[in-house]
């Protein structure tokens, strides 16, 4: 049985690692404009209807504002824009998913995404998963691609999406 615990997206998109006996992650995949992303359950706070934000003056195109939830303010973003990909335009009918950051940075403990549908649970096992090598030139925040049972799905870079929130200056 392999032993699983996290997913790992700082390598080739996707790796397994940990030493918890299990056969499987628990993913979500969360539809966006043009693709989908995959990201551990763990990692998703909440998915909520939409809030409008409260937007920064000259902010990039991709940061959307700062929501209220749950009494904190959380930065908001498109991740198909800050990621180099189409911008999604009209945000009727979206819907926001919470996610965790990984830093343990305090003045940014949430970043929140826009996403166009309701995100699917996915039982992921380490033989489902195949590296995509989709080409991530002239993209950013986006530690790879994987396929799952013959879906394209892009991993996000948390961790590189809350460092250029923090040089914003916005928290």
């Amino acid at each position: 049985m392999a032993e699983i615990t996290q997913i790992d997206t700082r390598r080739d998109g996707m790796a397994v690692t940990g030493k918890q006996a299990s056969d499987a992650i628990h993913c979500l995949q969360i539809p966006m404009y043009e693709e989908s992303i995959l990201l551990p359950n763990a990692a998703v706070t909440e998915v909520t209807g939409y809030i409008d934000p409260v937007p920064l003056p000259d902010a990039p195109d991709w940061y959307l504002g700062k929501i209220n939830w749950r009494e904190h303010k959380v930065p908001l973003v498109s991740f198909e824009i800050a990621s180099g990909g189409q911008n999604p335009g009209n945000l009727g009918g979206s819907r926001i998913a919470v996610l965790n950051t990984l830093q343990g940075n305090p003045e940014i403990p949430y970043i929140a995404f826009i996403t166009q549908g309701i995100p699917s649970l996915k039982l992921v096992r380490e033989q489902q998963i195949v590296p995509d090598q989709r080409n991530t030139e002239g993209r950013q925040s986006i530690a790879g691609f994987v396929q799952l049972d013959n879906v394209s799905l892009v991993v996000p870079d948390i961790d590189d999406l809350e460092a250029r929130i923090q040089r914003l200056q916005v928290v």
